[in-house]
């Protein structure tokens, strides 16, 4: 192991209540030369956090040739941890040379606790466009029930208004299936924002292999679920019309008795009565009545 010496001033130093930009964090901790240091690559570990999941190793073999050709102009950030040294910022980086064969790497060591790391992880990744919308919205998420923040503080971390942070986490609402379809872009976010709208998982999943079948677009999609809702609807209203006056007395008569929503539906010779509470407080005051 190299003789190494933890440098600099820790992270909320450097992050406040609005990011600065990966890149400027690194040439304001680089400005000093004598905090750059060559660290063994052995020593190293990857952010066990870090929110990217997926590399693109075309982009990796790249970057390792333009490493091979002018060397390594931008040192990675780590911090130091019994006794060895986790990525801040420059996973790609570091993949890269380790893909050259190199034993050593220019970095630079900083204080960070866990929550400063991760956070510059997802700012580098999110400001460098890394992520993809699901690996995005996994990380918000991780930061908010690890660290048992607000979606208002992770906007405010990483940037961005508690809107893009509410509608990225909606994301993780849509199926597996779903989900991976976004990793794999075989859908956009547009069509995920229109699935949402779907209540149903199952007409959902169907909707969404059409659109992967058909190349079905964004707009098209819309007004397919516009134009499908609209049916359902007037479907529902049509069975209201039809029901069997003696059924609506029924229930007519039950909504005055027990002061509350009762809806009767029946079919041939079975069916079942619903009838809706509003608090415990009610649901009690309705029991009374039935007894």
């Amino acid at each position: 192991m190299s003789n190494k010496r933890a440098l600099g001033k820790g992270l909320s130093a450097i992050i406040s209540t609005s990011p600065t930009p990966v890149s400027e964090i690194e040439n304001i901790v680089a400005d000093d030369k004598n905090r750059v240091i060559e660290i063994d690559l052995d020593d190293i570990i990857p952010n066990p956090d870090q929110p990217r999941t997926v590399f693109d190793e075309s982009e990796i073999e790249g970057l390792a040739e333009s490493i091979r050709s002018v060397g390594l102009i931008q040192p990675i950030i780590v911090r130091q941890e019994s006794g060895r040294y986790i990525i801040v910022a420059g996973e790609r980086r570091y993949r890269a040379c380790k893909l050259n064969g190199m034993k050593k790497i220019k970095a630079i060591v900083i204080e960070a606790d866990e929550e400063q790391n991760f956070t510059v992880a997802l700012i580098e990744n999110i400001q460098r466009e890394d992520l993809n919308p699901i690996e995005e919205a996994r990380a918000y998420r991780l930061l908010i029930n690890r660290f048992k923040l607000r979606q208002q503080d992770v906007a405010k971390k990483v940037g961005k208004d508690r809107t893009t942070i509410t509608n990225s986490l909606r994301l993780l609402n849509l199926p597996e299936e779903v989900q991976q379809g976004i990793i794999d872009k075989n859908i956009t976010q547009g069509h995920a924002k229109v699935l949402l709208s779907i209540e149903d998982n199952e007409r959902l999943l169907k909707l969404y292999k059409e659109v992967v079948d058909k190349g079905i677009s964004v707009r098209a999609l819309e007004k397919m679920v516009i134009e499908t809702r609209e049916i359902e609807e007037s479907g529902k209203e049509a069975k209201k019309q039809l029901k069997n006056p003696q059924i609506k007395k029924m229930e007519e008569e039950l909504i005055a008795k027990l002061g509350t929503k009762v809806e009767i539906k029946h079919s041939g010779n079975k069916g079942r009565i619903e009838i809706s509470y509003y608090s415990l407080d009610d649901f009690e005051r309705i029991i009374e009545k039935i007894k």
